[in-house]
């Protein structure tokens, strides 16, 4: 892989790993950190990652295949994805050792990390300027 993108998932990861630390801190301030609330946040994150290191390598691969089996490779790398969610949520449920809502938590935020890292650089681009 190209070295910027291995910069870009090392920034997500570390934004993750923030995003972990506040949501942790913010259940010990309103009296909700447990076992189960803070294994579902990392079970959600960790299954966040897999799901974005997957998608990178697909997304990668793609490039170098035609156009017929790019397709069918993208549209099985998102049931792949999909099913991997859905697993980790109808775990949660199932088993009460994990919180479902912060697993919940735990899968959004790799999808909020990148857009407030965008938001965050693109306000830095603009006082540069």
């Amino acid at each position: 892989m190209d070295s910027k993108i291995l910069n870009d998932i090392k920034k997500i990861l570390i934004g993750i790993g923030i995003y972990d630390c506040v949501i942790i801190l913010i259940m010990l301030i309103i009296k909700k950190l447990s076992f189960a609330t803070v294994g579902g946040l990392i079970a959600g994150s960790l299954v966040s990652i897999l799901a974005l290191l997957m998608l990178t390598k697909n997304v990668v691969d793609l490039v170098e295949k035609n156009k017929g089996k790019a397709s069918v490779a993208a549209m099985f790398g998102y049931m792949l994805r999909l099913t991997l969610y859905a697993a980790i949520l109808v775990f949660a449920a199932v088993n009460k050792s994990i919180s479902v809502y912060t697993v919940a938590l735990g899968l959004i935020s790799t999808g909020l990390v990148i857009k407030l890292q965008q938001l965050v650089f693109k306000k830095i681009k603009r006082k540069e300027e």
